[in-house]
C-alpha cells in the first residue's frame, strides 16, 4: 500500500516544516473530459445483494458501524484504479466510501494516482512530480495487463474534477502519497461542501502531517506496516481510525482491536478475508474487490470471450507477483491462457454463490502449443473457501480436484486445507495432443461425484456425509514448465 521509507517516509517524518507549497496558483483545466462509469465485464447476472443500511452522510457515523466497505483505489481489482469510472462503479456496487490517493504534477495539479512513478499505470518511467499536467494528461490509465486486454484506457483524473463529479454526499478517504502537498490538499478539501463531515485524512501512522488535518477538524486514519506496528502505543491515540494490512497475523490484529479505536484492514479481496476479519473484531474493510464482495450478483459461465476479467476472478499469486500474476485472455477463442512457469491457479469467484453448493461443472482444457512432458491441468471445485495459498497455489480450502494429465490419466481426489490427498478414482482417455480440446463434465451430489472427459469412461467417487460441497472453483496448472494451457466453456450449476 505504501512505498518504502526511502521513497517518501523519511520526508514525511520531518513534518510540516518540510512541506513543499508548490502549485498554489490555479491549475490548468483538464484537456479531456472525465470518464463516465464503465460496467465491470461482464455485468453480473442474478439478483443483487440484499439491501443494506443507508450510506451515512458523516464519516464519524461510518467508522462507528460494526462493518463498512471502502473502495480501495476505486476497487482496482474490478475497474482501472483511481479513475472517475472506478469511483462511480465502486459506489454503485455498494461501497460506502472511496479511497483516493493524490499526487501533484510539477506544475501543481493534484491528480488521482497511487504510485510516485507513472511506470505501472501510465506506461512512462518518470516521477509524477517531474511531469507537467499536460504531460500526464497525454497519457492514459492502462490496466489491460491486470483486468484484461479489452479493458478500456481511461483518462487520468484531476482531484477537483472527481470531487465535483461524485457529489457532496460521497465519503472519501484521501491521502497525499508524495507527502509534499499537505497544505494544498487540505485547502482543496476545505473548499468542498461539508468537508470535515465527508473527508478522512489518510496517512502512514508515524508521519506528522496529521496535526494539520486535525487542526482543521478532519477525522484521520493512520495505517501501520509490519515494520512500524511495534510503535502502535506511540501513535494510536492520534487517530480516529487505525489500519493494518490484511496479511497481519491474527494476534497483531487483536492487539490493534484492543485499543478500542476502530480498525480498517487493507486490501480485502476474498470472502475468507471478510469472515476472518469479522471474527477478529475488525469493522472497516478497505476493499479492492467491491464488485465481488459487496455487489452479490453471480454468473453461471465464464466471460473469457469479453477479454475482461469478471468480478471475483483472480489469480492466486497476487501477493507475490502483483499485476504480472494475471493470465491472459484469448477473446477469439473465448479462452483463459495460463503460462506462468510455476504451478498456479485462477479463482473463478464470479461463478460462486456464497452459501450455495456446486452441482454440475463443465469446462474445456487444451494445450494450444505443446503438451508438457509431465504434469496435469484441471480444476479444484466445490471448495468451501476462496482464500489463496494451498498446495500448488490451488487454494487454502476443502474441496475436490479433477486432474487431466499429459499422458491421458484422469483422476478425482479430495483436497483438505489446500493439500491434495490420494486419488479417489482414476481412469484414462486418449493422451492429449497440442491444439485438441478435451471437454470435461463433473456432477456432484450428496452421495457421489462423477467425472467424464472426451474419449473415456466416467470415473466415480463416493462422498462421505461430512464432505464439504462449497461453491468455489479454481482452474489450475500443476507443472513447472511454461507450456501454456487454455481453459474455456466453463459453466456451473449451483444449488
Amino acid at each position: 500500500m505504501a512505498p518504502s521509507p526511502m521513497s517518501r517516509r523519511g520526508f514525511l517524518i520531518g513534518g510540516l516544516s518540510t512541506v513543499v507549497l508548490a502549485g498554489c496558483s490555479a491549475p490548468p483545466r483538464a484537456s479531456r473530459s472525465p470518464s463516465q462509469a464503465i460496467p465491470a465485464s461482464p455485468s453480473p447476472s442474478g439478483a443483487p445483494s440484499p439491501s443494506r443500511a443507508p450510506i451515512p452522510l458523516d464519516v464519524r457515523e461510518l467508522i462507528s458501524r460494526p462493518r463498512f466497505y471502502v473502495g480501495h483505489r476505486g476497487s482496482g481489482d474490478n475497474w482501472p484504479e483511481h479513475t472517475l469510472g472506478a469511483y462511480r462503479n465502486s459506489l454503485q456496487a455498494g461501497a460506502e466510501a472511496i479511497e483516493i490517493s493524490v499526487c501533484s504534477t510539477s506544475d501543481g495539479v493534484l491528480i488521482c494516482h497511487h504510485d510516485l512513478s507513472g511506470e505501472r499505470v501510465l506506461g512512462v518511467d518518470r516521477k509524477i512530480a517531474d511531469m507537467t499536467w499536460s504531460e500526464v494528461s497525454a497519457r492514459s490509465v492502462d490496466a489491460r495487463s491486470w483486468l484484461g486486454v479489452n479493458t478500456p484506457l481511461e483518462p487520468v483524473s484531476r482531484l477537483e474534477d472527481v470531487l465535483r463529479e461524485i457529489g457532496p454526499d460521497t465519503l472519501v478517504f484521501v491521502e497525499d502519497k508524495q507527502g509534499t502537498n499537505t497544505l494544498q490538499l487540505l485547502d482543496t478539501l476545505d473548499a468542498q461542501p461539508r468537508a470535515t463531515q465527508r473527508f478522512v485524512w489518510k496517512q502512514w501512522a508515524p508521519a506528522s502531517q496529521v496535526r494539520a488535518a486535525k487542526e482543521r477538524g478532519y477525522c484521520a486514519w493512520g495505517y501501520f506496516d509490519v515494520e512500524q506496528i511495534d510503535r502502535l502505543d506511540e501513535f494510536a491515540t492520534t487517530f480516529d481510525i487505525l489500519g493494518v494490512p490484511v496479511s497481519m497475523p491474527d494476534e497483531v490484529i487483536r492487539q490493534v482491536v484492543a485499543t478500542g479505536i476502530p480498525l480498517m484492514c487493507w486490501e480485502v479481496r476474498f470472502h475468507d478475508d471478510v469472515e476472518r476479519l469479522a471474527g477478529l473484531g475488525v469493522a472497516g474493510l478497505m476493499c479492492s474487490n467491491v464488485g465481488y464482495l459487496v455487489d452479490g450478483r453471480r454468473a453461471d459461465r465464464d466471460t473469457f470471450a469479453t477479454g475482461r476479467r469478471a468480478p471475483g476472478d483472480l489469480p492466486t499469486a497476487i501477493a507475490a507477483l502483483g499485476w504480472s500474476s494475471q493470465p491472459s485472455f484469448v477473446p477469439d477463442r473465448a479462452a483463459l491462457r495460463i503460462q506462468q512457469m510455476d504451478p498456479t491457479s485462477y479463482l473463478m469467484g464470479s461463478l460462486a454463490v456464497p452459501g450455495g453448493a456446486l452441482s454440475r461443472l463443465d469446462l474445456t482444457i487444451v494445450w494450444p502449443d505443446a503438451v508438457p512432458p509431465r504434469g496435469a491441468a484441471g480444476v479444484v471445485f466445490a471448495l468451501n473457501g476462496d482464500a489463496p495459498g494451498g498446495q500448488g497455489g490451488r487454494g487454502d480450502a476443502d474441496g475436490y480436484q479433477f486432474s487431466l494429465h499429459a499422458d491421458g490419466t484422469i483422476a478425482l481426489a479430495r483436497c483438505k486445507r489446500g493439500v491434495t490427498g490420494p486419488d479417489l478414482a482414476a481412469g484414462s482417455v486418449d493422451a492429449p495432443t497440442a491444439g485438441d480440446p478435451v471437454r470435461i463434465r463433473i456432477d456432484v451430489s450428496d452421495g457421489r461425484m462423477l467425472a467424464a472427459a472426451d474419449g473415456g469412461e466416467p470415473i466415480e467417487a463416493k462422498l462421505a456425509e461430512s464432505d464439504a460441497r462449497g461453491p468455489w472453483l479454481r482452474l489450475f496448472k500443476d507443472y513447472a514448465s511454461n507450456q501454456a494451457v487454455e481453459f474455456s466453456q466453463v459453466r456451473v450449476v449451483s444449488s
